[in-house]
């Protein structure tokens, strides 16, 4: 309500309109809400910018460091967002109460034991090919990749299990949870916050009724969370100038314990003015509407609309893999962000700076036919999610699980288009793999073989 006030109250309204629609349609009781955080998140990046500036007290066009419009790119996403949810709600049909309680029935037929053994082997098999494919077949990259991350499945799976069971049964869930966060806090991107999105939407589907204790402990992994972003917006520039051994690359030059030091280091020198700047850029960096307003005022007064060549581009990649088709272009985000905000940000060699996928669609379809392409990108999530849970092969629990980490890519709004397209195909492809020949040899008790 307080964020509602102040000079962009309008803005602010639409926000809330778009974000009330959009709950009524794609949340399901008892099922994961993956469809919902792919809507929620991006929204969050949509009106980070419409509140922080109410509290500011300032006007959103004033807001950006970059220029633009972007009170008209805050307007255009948040009904771009509404298109996608409209096309993922169609696409995943109507709710069924059922389908619930059937999932709920087989975590609850086996011991999170089993859970644990599942996400735990499927960590450890998913490593192995990851690190001998990618010196075997370098070509099949993006198969690898959706191998890897198809892992949040089993852990969705292990933390859906435990939460429908008494916290004294959740030592197993712990235990992940931390090493998930560990082994990704020091990477060049320490990406901590996934193991965070997917603990909460297990969280959800589970229903959990908090007890005043678990209430605590809930605030206080999402008290950690938060800290941890602000601490990392903090020190990331410096941290990552010094894994990289100064190389213009994405890369990490030194040993874990010299990362993990360097981390301390830099954080014990945290005072409550950085910590206030942190903050601040990390609300900034959330919002991620400043360059599409850049993009409305360029194209196409400037550059001229490409007519689909972005999403043409995207779509036809993932299955023109490099193993086979090695004269393949490279994919340059940044190069693309250079173009169309007139050399707003400088390609770099190691640096990757996207436009986001609301803004591309824009650029290749205009105003409203942006609205429909996003739709149909809506619809074909729903429409994925729909399939795993009801493929005899992946059917329930299953399912749920691997169209939660499949879809779950499509969640930010910074992802271009081109790479987001790219991870999904990956990822279902390597659902299909695991679905086809691992799960009836490893795991069959896992799907649901009712007729």
């Amino acid at each position: 309500m307080l964020g509602g006030l102040g000079p962009n109250g309008l803005m602010a309204l639409l926000s809330v309109i778009v974000f009330g629609a959009s709950v009524i349609l794609l949340w399901r009781p008892g099922e994961s809400p993956i469809l919902l955080f792919t809507f929620v998140y991006p929204w969050l990046q949509a009106s980070a910018a419409i509140f922080h500036a109410n509290w500011l007290g300032i006007p959103l066009a004033d807001y950006s460091q970059v220029g633009g419009d972007t009170e008209l790119a805050a307007s255009l996403t948040l009904i771009g967002l509404l298109c996608l949810a409209a096309g993922m709600r169609l696409g995943a049909g109507g709710w069924d109460w059922r389908t619930g309680e059937q999932t709920r029935a087989m975590a609850l037929a086996h011991p999170v034991s089993d859970w644990f053994k599942l996400y735990f082997q499927y960590a450890l098999a998913s490593a192995a090919i990851m690190i001998g494919g990618s010196q075997i077949a370098p070509g099949l990259m993006q198969v690898l990749l959706g191998i890897s991350a198809l892992r949040w499945a089993f852990f969705y799976l292990l933390a859906y299990a435990s939460f429908l069971r008494p916290a004294a049964s959740r030592q197993f869930l712990y235990g992940a949870f931390a090493f998930e966060l560990l082994t990704s806090i020091g990477g060049f991107f320490s990406d901590f916050k996934t193991v965070f999105f997917f603990l909460l939407m297990a969280l959800l589907a589970s229903q959990l009724r908090p007890t005043a204790r678990a209430s605590v402990g809930i605030a206080v992994v999402a008290a950690m969370a938060l800290s941890l972003g602000v601490v990392w917006t903090a020190v990331k520039n410096e941290y990552r100038a010094y894994v990289s051994g100064g190389a213009s690359a994405q890369i990490v030059a030194v040993d874990a314990s010299a990362q993990w030091s360097k981390l301390a280091e830099l954080a014990q020198r945290l005072d409550g003015a950085a910590l206030a700047n942190g903050a601040d850029q990390l609300i900034r960096r959330l919002s991620y509407t400043e360059f599409f307003g850049v993009v409305l005022e360029r194209v196409p007064q400037m550059v001229p609309h490409e007519d689909g060549a972005i999403w043409f581009d995207a779509l036809i990649r993932p299955f023109t893999p490099r193993m086979f088709f090695p004269w393949k272009t490279e994919i340059d985000d940044s190069m693309r962000t250079y173009i169309f905000t007139g050399g707003l940000t400088r390609p770099r060699e190691g640096t990757s700076i996207s436009l986001g996928y609301v803004a591309e669609s824009y650029i290749d379809f205009r105003m409203f036919g942006m609205m429909a392409c996003l739709a149909l990108f809506g619809y074909a999530l729903g429409r994925t999610y729909k399939i795993l849970l009801s493929w005899r092969r992946s059917r329930g629990a299953l399912g749920m699980a691997l169209a939660s980490a499949a879809i779950f890519g499509a969640t930010f709004l910074e992802a271009s288009i081109t790479k987001t397209l790219g991870g999904f195909v990956g990822s279902l492809l390597a659902a299909w793999l695991i679905c086809r020949w691992g799960v009836p040899k490893w795991c069959p008790w896992v799907v649901d073989d009712r007729a």
